[in-house]
C-alpha cells in the first residue's frame, strides 16, 4: 500500500436503502480506503447496515434515526489492527486506535454541534488525549469556520466567531495538527456547504493531521455537492 485515501463527508442520514446504496457508490467511486462519515442517523443494531463487501469493517458512534451517529469504515483492502474504540454516548465522535503497517493511528469521525459549545471539543480532545502518542487524523463537519476570510462567503450581515473556533485552534496547536486542505491551499476560498437561509458559503468540514503527516500529503481536495448537501 503506497498511500491512503481518506474521505470525511456529512451524509445526512442513512435511513434509506437506496441511499446507503448511493453514499456507498461514492465512496467507491473517490477511491476511499478509510471513510470517516457524519450524521448516519443510524442507530444500532441498524448501523452494520451500512458494512458491505467493499467496506467490510465500520466503527461507530450512535444517538437515534433522526440525528447525529458518526461512523469510520474501512475499505476491504486495509488490514488493520484495532486496538480500542471510543464512542460518544450522544453520538457526535468516535475515536478509534489502530495499527495498520506497523504504524499506530488514532482516527476520529467528528460531528460538532451546530452551536457554540467549547465544552463538546473539550470532551473530544479529554477522550482523545489518550492516544495523543499515535499519527491522528480527525476528519469530520464540526459545524464551525478556522478563518473567518478564507473560510465563509457571506451575502449577508457579518456573523461572529465563535468562541469554539478559538478552543478548537487551541488544541490544534497543542497536539501539533493542521488542516489538511488548507496546508496544501493556503490562500484558496474553498467551501463545503451552502446556506440557503444565510445566503453563505461555508468550510464547516475538515481533515485535521498531526504535522508529521504533511510532508506526505499527496493532494487533498474539496469533491462536488452531491447526494447530501455538504461537500466529501
Amino acid at each position: 500500500m503506497n498511500s491512503l485515501n481518506i474521505v470525511s463527508w456529512n451524509v445526512r442520514g442513512l435511513g434509506s436503502g437506496p441511499k446507503r446504496l448511493k453514499v456507498l457508490s461514492h465512496l467507491i467511486d473517490l477511491k476511499a480506503d478509510i471513510a470517516l462519515l457524519q450524521e448516519t442517523h443510524l442507530c444500532n443494531p441498524s448501523d452494520r447496515l451500512m458494512c458491505c463487501s467493499q467496506f467490510p469493517v465500520m466503527y461507530s458512534s450512535s444517538y437515534n434515526s433522526k440525528q447525529r451517529g458518526v461512523a469510520v469504515l474501512f475499505n476491504k483492502n486495509i488490514t488493520v489492527t484495532h486496538n480500542d474504540t471510543v464512542t460518544d454516548p450522544e453520538g457526535r465522535f468516535v475515536i478509534i486506535n489502530i495499527c495498520i503497517q506497523y504504524k499506530d493511528y488514532c482516527i476520529a469521525s467528528i460531528y460538532g454541534p451546530n452551536v457554540d459549545d467549547s465544552s463538546f471539543f473539550h470532551r473530544f480532545f479529554t477522550s482523545l488525549s489518550v492516544h495523543s502518542d499515535s499519527t491522528i487524523i480527525i476528519g469530520g463537519d464540526v459545524n464551525l469556520i478556522l478563518d473567518p476570510e478564507l473560510d465563509r462567503l457571506n451575502t449577508a450581515a457579518h456573523q461572529r466567531t465563535w468562541r469554539s473556533a478559538s478552543i478548537l485552534k487551541q488544541y490544534m496547536n497543542d497536539l501539533g495538527l493542521c488542516d489538511a486542505w488548507r496546508s496544501c491551499h493556503p490562500s484558496t476560498k474553498g467551501f463545503t456547504f451552502f446556506s440557503p437561509v444565510h445566503h453563505s458559503h461555508s468550510r464547516l468540514d475538515y481533515l485535521l493531521v498531526s504535522k508529521s503527516l504533511f510532508k506526505e500529503i499527496k493532494s487533498s481536495n474539496i469533491h462536488p455537492i452531491i447526494i447530501s448537501d455538504l461537500a466529501p
